[in-house]
């Protein structure tokens, strides 16, 4: 045999051998400088004692955190990730712990070590003169990772987006000409040498994990990616986590494969110590409904769970049904039905206002916690206002014990941070939550990821309008290609909306559509209808009579209609309608709820609440509170109590009227309001039937919609007069029965317009098409991408705020739903002691921003914007995303004295504002 071709084989063999060589070097304490000084974390807390974390070790760490939650998913969250590289989960597994693992590769780089010289000085890597410190170690990591992988024999475009992924864990990707400037600058990156320490790296990390052959698939798909990404996150929180994982040292680099599986068990302390527990269904035997919730099934209820038997893969179920039909129960027990069958991992609830996720989350707790589950549960609520409730923020000091089923819920601390609440088991919020995922805001993948695998109610959906609605379509498609399941719940939907619908699963409605109330089944390419009957005890006739539109009609229905008592609503299209209506009611006694005044009792008896959104947040909460105590189902009905509210009572919250006298809406809102009346059995009323009464019905033409009722600044002027026109021939609606040709009729425009209203009705369809129009554009342009296609793979998308951060132009925010531009302001009395330049100790700060509000006034907008938030507040995280509002003795504004807190009415404007 020839000297060359031994000199040949023996690379070969080299080549072959190497890792499992370096292995043995490192296992026999044969450990180079790249293991040992090579660092990711360092401690300079005592001044000459140099205390790292070697990289190598921080790499194993996040792995061995990655390892620890994917072992507690359910079987079908690995089985979809191994998917990913077309491969068995045994396979898969160590390739997913390697590429995890080298999320911060990019740290053994000169741009990063030289941040620390006194440790760069004892390693023998050659240093630039001047080396780039302003680098993303992510990106490094990124590049040096697609590199090698490649050498692995990896496809080019699955090595580019595995890489991708990863890189990615701070939040943001690299743009394509940001990476290749970056893996061409050797003041960054350094020299050969400095190659070959992380191909050092990664032969270790090789060497601990032992991947066979390179995975079949050939690229990522938007979903695929998104779970790569929001796992390699996750992970990185667990285990950069110095509480839980503290610094290792040079000798614990002797022995990785043993330091892996020490911080694997590690890694399991640390998920049991924020409450992520293995994931296991809430009821893993079928049961029926009544043993479920204790109580015989509506028609509903019984049909949902034989509708969901013939289920064969993750889909979308929409139930209409009528208000207080038990769609709430429903849904929960297809959420048991299809988390048994396909092992969803947890179940989210979103809902269109922060009131209605306050009414969802207690229904949710009771459900949850009756299961009999023999762990712990953790259950967050997701909105800005969750320090006001008193049900969540009790589950976040102490859980909650169900002795009789043997539960424990509780609300994690670590997961109350906005980018984490969704990675939580059981979550309730507002849909705003749920879009953020399909935006272009730092960690989106982390929230998606943390919506995979779920099941997910969207509870309310005829509520949003064209450009939320549009984002909601966006975002089904992302759930269902993520493995999801989603109910959709709502008992006025319109016709266009079941369509586009079905648009997301590539179907078609069938061309005669089942009666309602129905179930429809949207899976892949298939959608599937069928009629349940409505429970006929609870069928109702209620009485239509039109009235002016203006507040003193209003005022005298009520007298008039009430005059011998009962519980009365009063909902009007405006908060400004609702002040002025409470102050045509006579000076009272104060009524006071924890300290709050919550409405008034005047000398008759007669007892007047005000519920709308512009009152400071904490007040708010004890007027909600106040309402559903006084309206709800246990109420004490004696005498006469009338709620005036804006829309705000309009949905979701149990509250149950004799009478109710409302503003024009929209036909399906006109129909949501009306399921306010009777709404539960009674032994007696005050009257003989349920009344509901419009305001701007009567009359031989609909009002103007402009000013000063501002009616069509809030919704489409050509629905509300084709509302106007079918409603004004009526004498009576019959519910459930009318609720769906009402509302098909009025949005597929078949209501006959009298000849004298079609210029102004052509007019507004104009308008409002095109608003329509601009508002599903923006929609479209806003969101990440589709799932299915490469739309998605945009690196230069760029990054957007969450909408908290003020400020900020709206082309530079990431909008769930569009409007004015708004401010979050705190009013602050002259006792509060404010001074811009001190930040507040957190016990004043926290106080202050319980009492936040949300105002959209041009005028208010303007001026606080220039004023800007205080630097001092800046360094508080509960009030950098907020305004002062600086009040005089009299509580007026300082800026601005025709801008005042009543405690009785809110926040006035005193003056009006041109639209």
């Amino acid at each position: 045999m020839s000297l060359s071709l031994q000199c040949e084989i023996f690379f070969e063999i080299l080549l072959v051998e190497w890792p499992a060589i370096l292995g043995r070097q490192i296992m026999e304490g044969i450990v180079s400088e790249v293991l040992n000084f090579l660092w990711a974390k360092s401690d300079s807390s005592n001044k000459g004692d140099l205390r790292w974390h070697p990289l190598v070790l921080h790499l194993l760490d996040v792995a061995a955190s990655a390892d620890a939650i994917l072992a507690r998913e359910p079987k079908s969250t690995r089985q979809r990730l191994a998917a990913i590289f077309g491969m068995p989960w045994e396979e898969a597994r160590p390739w997913f712990l390697l590429i995890v693992a080298c999320h911060d590769l990019g740290k053994a780089c000169p741009g990063f070590q030289c941040k620390w010289p006194e440790l760069l000085s004892r390693l023998s890597l050659k240093n630039p003169r001047s080396p780039s410190t302003d680098i993303n170690h992510a990106f490094v990591s990124q590049g040096v990772l697609a590199e090698w992988l490649r050498a692995q024999d990896w496809p080019d475009d699955l090595a580019d987006l595995v890489a991708d992924a990863v890189g990615c864990h701070h939040g943001m990707r690299a743009a394509s000409n940001t990476l290749d400037r970056l893996m061409g600058d050797r003041r960054a990156l350094g020299e050969s040498d400095w190659e070959k320490a992380r191909q050092e790296l990664l032969e270790s990390l090789f060497t601990v994990f032992k991947p066979s052959k390179p995975p079949a698939k050939k690229t990522l798909s938007g979903p695929d990616f998104m779970l790569l990404a929001g796992l390699t996150s996750f992970a990185d929180w667990i285990g950069s986590n110095e509480d839980w994982f503290p610094f290792g040292n040079s000798d614990d680099c002797q022995d990785l494969q043993g330091w892996f599986e020490r911080r694997r068990t590690q890694a399991d302390r640390a998920l049991d110590a924020i409450g992520w527990l293995p994931r296991s269904p809430l009821c893993s035997e079928e049961k029926s409904f009544d043993q479920v919730f204790s109580f015989q099934p509506r028609p509903l209820q019984e049909a949902v769970a034989e509708f969901l038997a013939a289920v064969s893969t993750p889909s979308i179920l929409l139930m209409e049904a009528p208000m207080g039909e038990g769609k709430t129960e429903a849904a929960f027990y297809g959420h048991l039905a299809l988390q048994r069958k396909f092992g969803h991992r947890g179940l989210y609830v979103a809902l269109p206002t922060k009131a209605t996720g306050n009414a969802m989350f207690a229904r949710t707790l009771g459900f949850i916690s009756r299961q009999g589950k023999d762990r712990q549960l953790d259950l967050q609520l997701l909105h800005g206002a969750t320090q006001l409730n008193e049900t969540f923020q009790n589950l976040r000091l102490s859980g909650i014990h169900d002795e009789s089923f043997g539960g424990e819920v509780r609300a994690g601390e670590w997961f109350t941070h906005k980018k984490r609440a969704l990675l939580s088991e059981y979550g309730v919020g507002t849909v705003d939550q749920a879009l953020l995922t399909i935006l272009p805001v730092r960690h989106q993948f982390v929230r998606l990821w943390g919506l995979a695998n779920r099941v997910v109610i969207f509870d309310e959906i005829h509520a949003y309008d064209s450009y939320t609605g549009t984002l909601l379509a966006h975002l089904l498609r992302w759930l269902l290609a993520l493995g999801s399941s989603v109910i959709l719940l709502s008992a006025t939907l319109s016709p266009s909306t079941r369509r586009k619908l079905a648009e997301v699963v590539k179907g078609t409605l069938p061309e005669q559509e089942a009666d309602y109330p129905r179930l429809t089944l949207y899976s892949p390419d298939n959608v599937k209808q069928v009629h349940i009957e409505a429970d006929p005890e609870r069928r109702r006739v209620v009485r239509l009579q039109s009235l002016p539109a203006d507040v003193t009609s209003l005022q005298a229905a009520l007298m008039e209609h009430l005059a011998d008592g009962g519980m009365g609503l009063a909902l009007v299209n405006t908060v400004q309608r609702a002040q002025d209506l409470y102050r045509l009611f006579p000076a009272g006694a104060p009524l006071v709820r924890n300290g709050q005044r919550v409405g008034k009792r005047l000398s008759d008896g007669t007892e007047i609440f005000l519920f709308h959104a512009r009152f400071p947040a904490e007040w708010r909460q004890q007027r909600e509170d106040q309402a559903l105590e006084v309206f709800g189902e246990k109420g004490c009905r004696a005498g006469r109590k009338i709620l005036i509210a804006t829309q705000v009572a309009e949905q979701s919250l149990d509250l149950d009227f004799d009478l109710i006298v409302t503003d024009l809406a929209p036909i399906d809102l006109v129909l949501q309001r009306a399921g306010r009346l009777w709404r539960h059995p009674r032994n007696g009323r005050p009257l003989t039937e349920p009344l509901l009464v419009i305001a701007g019905l009567s009359g031989d033409e609909p009002p103007d919609f402009g000013q000063p009722l501002w009616w069509g600044a809030v919704y489409r002027e050509d629905v509300l007069l084709r509302t106007w026109c079918l409603l004004r021939g009526m004498s009576t609606l019959i519910l459930p029965d009318q609720i769906d040709a009402l509302v098909a009729s009025v949005y597929e425009e078949e209501v006959e317009v009298p000849e004298a209203l079609q210029e102004r009705l052509c007019e507004a369809i104009i308008q409002g098409d095109g608003a329509d129009y601009s508002r599903k554009n923006q929609a479209n342009h806003a969101f990440i991408g589709f799932p299915d296609d490469a739309s998605w793979n945009d690196t230069g998308r760029g990054v957007k705020a969450d909408e908290d951060e003020p400020g900020l132009h709206p082309t530079l925010i990431a909008q769930t739903r569009l409007g004015d531009p708004s401010v979050v302001v705190i009013p602050l009395f002259p006792g509060d002691g404010f001074d811009p330049t001190s930040p507040p100790e957190f016990f004043k700060a926290r106080a202050w921003s319980l009492r936040s509000m949300s105002l959209s006034r041009k005028g208010v907008v303007r001026r606080c914007q220039a004023l800007g938030v205080p630097e001092a507040w800046k360094k508080s995280t509960l009030l950098r995303n907020s305004f002062p509002l600086e009040l005089n003795e009299e509580g007026r504004w300082k800026l601005d004295e025709s801008v005042r807190l009543d405690d009785d009415l809110g926040l006035v404007y005193d003056t009006k504002e041109e639209a």
